[in-house]
């Protein structure tokens, strides 16, 4: 016979065991959740990063413009001439690329050019030939191209020339007194370390100019009362000249009619300053 207390002791002993394997279920049930809930974040986190990363790479390839292709100077020279002969047959601007002796001889075959630019490579006094004797040329611009007396006696013969641009010649006056022949010539843009205040006595002598502009000339304040006094002349540009503030008084004074420029700009006492910026 099982006493009261030993029956008691039986009953709690299995309500004991019970409740310990009710308790560690629910346990068991919550680790495994949070093992499955942290493997999901890692995954999450992967995922991010690789979509991060892809995003990255898509961005930096999208940026990074690939070096287009330049052709060669020859096969650039190529393009731009037949352009001139299938198109506008008047006008050839070469920039970007140096121009040599060979390519100017073709230019020469270009009989209907009416204005010629050429920003880079060196044209000289024996290549120029081919350029002036082109029938239909008024205007002309040639860069870093040092052009010298006997150049300039060649350009005389260009009787169509209008617009002469000279930024880097090497003449001296007597160059420059060589384009007197030019009887059409209005605008002459030039630079020459050759060149001193006696260009003035040589640019009076090509009377049609309307627009003279020198580039580092030392023309003094006599050199300047020659070149003011020509005929037809409208505009007067001069940078790094040797004009003191009293020529330049003088002239705003005298010339009032003239468009000045001194060194890219203005004058204070320039009546006719405006805004060059439009």
């Amino acid at each position: 016979m099982v006493s009261d207390q030993e029956g008691t002791s039986t009953v709690d002993d299995s309500l004991s065991g019970g409740d310990s394997d009710a308790t560690k279920a629910p346990k068991s049930r919550w680790l495994a959740r949070e093992r499955r809930r942290q493997t999901l974040l890692c995954l999450c986190f992967v995922t991010s990063l690789f979509v991060i990363a892809a995003w990255w790479y898509g961005y930096f390839q999208m940026s990074v413009v690939p070096s287009a292709q330049v052709d060669p100077p020859a096969v650039r020279f190529e393009k731009l001439y037949e352009a001139n002969l299938q198109g506008d047959r008047s006008k050839l601007h070469l920039e970007g690329f140096t121009v040599d002796d060979r390519m100017v001889l073709r230019i020469g075959e270009l009989k209907s050019l009416k204005t010629l630019i050429i920003d880079e490579g060196t044209v000289t006094d024996e290549t120029i030939d081919s350029i002036a004797k082109l029938p239909k040329l008024r205007q002309l611009r040639l860069r870093l191209s040092p052009i010298g007396d006997a150049g300039f006696q060649k350009l005389s013969s260009c009787e169509s020339l209008w617009f002469l641009n000279l930024p880097h010649a090497a003449c001296t006056s007597e160059g420059v007194a060589s384009l007197k022949s030019l009887t059409k010539l209005r605008q002459l843009r030039l630079g020459s370390k050759n060149l001193d205040n006696e260009v003035a006595n040589a640019l009076t002598q090509i009377r049609s100019l309307r627009g003279i502009h020198l580039i580092g000339v030392p023309v003094t304040d006599e050199g300047l009362k020659k070149i003011a006094v020509m005929p037809y002349l409208e505009s007067l540009y001069l940078d790094d000249s040797a004009v003191t503030e009293a020529g330049w008084a003088w002239l705003f004074r005298e010339h009032p009619h003239l468009h000045v420029h001194i060194d890219q700009y203005h004058h204070d006492r320039d009546s006719k300053a405006h805004d060059h910026r439009n």
